[in-house]
């Protein structure tokens, strides 16, 4: 069944198409779902697929269209260091945090049990041309905020890999307490984990973290001590691509 509080419904064949085919495909995946059975959900002649969407995949490149304008409407986007200006150091150093907090918040607060979730986790599984648009579309923005955010605080001679990397521990450490929750739960007691691993105090603690590691080289100074293969870091700096 579609979920009517997901994508929109109403007498709209178009509207009751996106409603109905968005948990079909996260139930079935795109090969295996039929334009017959989606029709039959949103109640439409089957040739509303073509009118409307051009084929299955028309249909199908759509709903992802249409959760990303939801999100986007509902979420709003990364604050960016154009936010202040001009943008001290300090300045831009609660705008990296705000980031963090943002992502964190939209990563705990999504339901994995819902089809949107299983949608992209199945796209993510078995990509299929959407993929690309959804990573530029939807995760490329955050992305490069985050980093150019980052790069204003470290110096310059910083690998733009090196902010690269840092971005996305930021965002693998903030997945991580959406998909590993229950052995979070199990590690840390219910009392300890409302009173000290809230969003507030994660996010702070995921920001510090990255910042210490940023600014001032510190993680190429760490890296230097490491034993094993250079690590790159004569790449081009962060102000070049």
């Amino acid at each position: 069944m579609s979920d009517p509080k997901t994508l929109p419904t109403g007498t709209d064949p178009r509207a009751k198409l996106l409603a109905a085919a968005g948990p079909v495909f996260a139930r079935l995946g795109f090969e295996r779902a039929t334009v017959r059975e989606i029709c039959g959900l949103a109640g439409v002649n089957v040739a509303a697929v073509a009118y409307y969407f051009g084929d299955k995949f028309g249909l199908y490149r759509e709903v992802f269209r249409a959760i990303r304008r939801r999100c986007q409407e509902e979420a709003g986007g990364l604050p960016g260091i154009e936010a202040v200006s001009p943008a001290g150091p300090s300045d831009v150093r609660q705008i990296f945090y705000e980031q963090v907090h943002h992502l964190l918040t939209r990563m705990l607060a999504r339901d994995d049990s819902g089809w949107e979730s299983q949608l992209m986790m199945r796209e993510m599984n078995e990509p299929t041309e959407v993929f690309v648009e959804m990573v530029e579309e939807s995760f490329r923005p955050q992305f490069d905020r985050l980093v150019e955010t980052l790069a204003a605080l470290s110096p310059e001679a910083t690998p733009r890999a090196v902010l690269e990397r840092l971005v996305l521990g930021v965002v693998g450490q903030c997945l991580y307490y959406r998909i590993g929750a229950r052995v979070v739960r199990q590690l840390i007691s219910a009392e300890r984990l409302a009173a000290e691993f809230d969003v507030e105090t994660l996010a702070r603690h995921i920001t510090a973290v990255t910042l210490a590691a940023a600014i001032d080289g510190k993680v190429l100074e760490q890296q230097r001590e490491l034993t094993g293969p250079d690590d790159r870091v004569s790449a081009p700096p962060h102000g070049q691509v």
